[in-house]
Parts: C-alpha cells; sequence; structure tokens
C-alpha cells in the first residue's frame, strides 16, 4: 500500500512537472534517490500546508518501492524554501549506506543508515558525545541555542566524516573545543570512531585559547 500510495504521488507531481525529488540524492549505483512525501511547492500535488508531517521516503527509482521512510525532523517553517532544499544525503561508494542531513537556520541534524539483506534500510546510532570526541557532553545551560551536527561526506576509506558544532556561552569553561570533525566506520548496522581532529586548549571568559593546531586524535581522546 505504501508504495501505491507514493507512486500515485509521483504520478501526480509529474503531471504538475515536478517531481520532489531530494537535489543530488540519487545513490551511486544509480538506483535508489531520496522523494519528499510532502512539500512547500506550488508545482507539487499533494502541497505540504503546515499541520502535517513530511517524510523523506528513500526510494526504489525502478519500481517506486519505499527502502526506508524517515520522518523530517526540522522546522517546516523554518524559510520559504522547498522543504527538499533542506535536505543533504551522502552515500558511501557502495550505495550500501547514507547519511541525511537536516540544515535549518540555526541547527543540523543527521541520521545514518544501513542496508539489511532484504534491501531496505535501518538506522545506525551515533556513538555517545564522550565515544566521539573524548569530552563530557556539555550541558545545555551552557549552550546557545544552536548547533550543528553535519555529515560531510565519506573518505576514500568509506569512513564517514561527520563534522561538531556547539556555540558556547561566556559561562562555558573547560578543554572541549565544540568543534570536531569525526571519523566513523560502519560494520554490520554498528557505528565506531575511528578517529577525531579538534584543537587543543580551554575556554577562558567566553573565548576559545589555543594551545597547538588541529590534531588528529583516537577515540579515547585527549
Amino acid at each position: 500500500m505504501k508504495t501505491l500510495i507514493l507512486l500515485l504521488i509521483l504520478a501526480a507531481a509529474s503531471a504538475f512537472g515536478a517531481i520532489p525529488a531530494v537535489p543530488e540524492s540519487d545513490s551511486p549505483d544509480g538506483r535508489v534517490h531520496a522523494v519528499m512525501d510532502l512539500d512547500r511547492d506550488p508545482k507539487i500535488d499533494p502541497e505540504w500546508k503546515e499541520g502535517s508531517y513530511p517524510r523523506i521516503e528513500i526510494t526504489d527509482k525502478a519500481t517506486g518501492k519505499v527502502l526506508t521512510s524517515i520522518q523530517y525532523s526540522g522546522s517546516p517553517g523554518d524559510d520559504q524554501r522547498p522543504i527538499r532544499e533542506h535536505v543533504s544525503v551522502k552515500w558511501r561508494s557502495d550505495s550500501k549506506a547514507f547519511a541525511i542531513t537536516i540544515n535549518d537556520r540555526f541547527y543540523s541534524m543527521s541520521q545514518v543508515f544501513s542496508q539489511k539483506k532484504d534491501g531496505t534500510y535501518v538506522s545506525v546510532a551515533f556513538p555517545s558525545y564522550r565515544e566521539m570526541t573524548g569530552f563530557a557532553p556539555p550541558s545545555s545551560d551552557h549552550l546557545r541555542p544552536r548547533g550543528r551536527g553535519t555529515v560531510m561526506g565519506w573518505n576514500k576509506e568509506d569512513h564517514l566524516i561527520y563534522d561538531l558544532f556547539a556555540s558556547p556561552l561566556p559561562t562555558f569553561i573547560g578543554k572541549d573545543p565544540l568543534v570536531h570533525r569525526i571519523m566513523l566506520k560502519i560494520t554490520d548496522g554498528t557505528m565506531t570512531t575511528v578517529s577525531v581532529e579538534h584543537e587543543s586548549g580551554e575556554w577562558q571568559r567566553g573565548d576559545w585559547v589555543q594551545n597547538k593546531e588541529a590534531e588528529a586524535v583516537t577515540p579515547n581522546g585527549p
């Protein structure tokens, strides 16, 4: 039934001259892409009109089969662009894993998925903040209401490149720079930290005082 509904949506969208596909979302093998089931765009039918929850459908291009359905976790009212323009899809080179990043004005959020034996995709949890960065999770009491968790892509070893950023208030203290580039490996539906790059230093009265150049460290970190 879900596949039939999506095919009807795509057929209706085609009649209006547009399909709500997420830009540059095709898998490396060309078989799969991401499609919005609703979008804020007068060329799309049905058009998102608020009061509903758009979903990102990872879809087989030939059959219309939905391989996984992901609720849009951003703020649809963040600006007036089509919702699909807030979505970035980064595929691993073998098309067996991908990451979705949703970019809002003050936040970005990422999810990662890997392929099961039946060809569908399942969510893979990130390691804890401490496992990724070597630091305890910062308290939200000392952070500004904005931050980024962005998948930048995959490196030549097919490790996920994940950037973390948080904005501190002047009350934030400690040695966590709050800006990290993390390499992550996905194997058998599990994600593990390979390495992390960040600066070494300390926060002093709201200013970051750097000790030395950015360094690469192991998951157990500084």
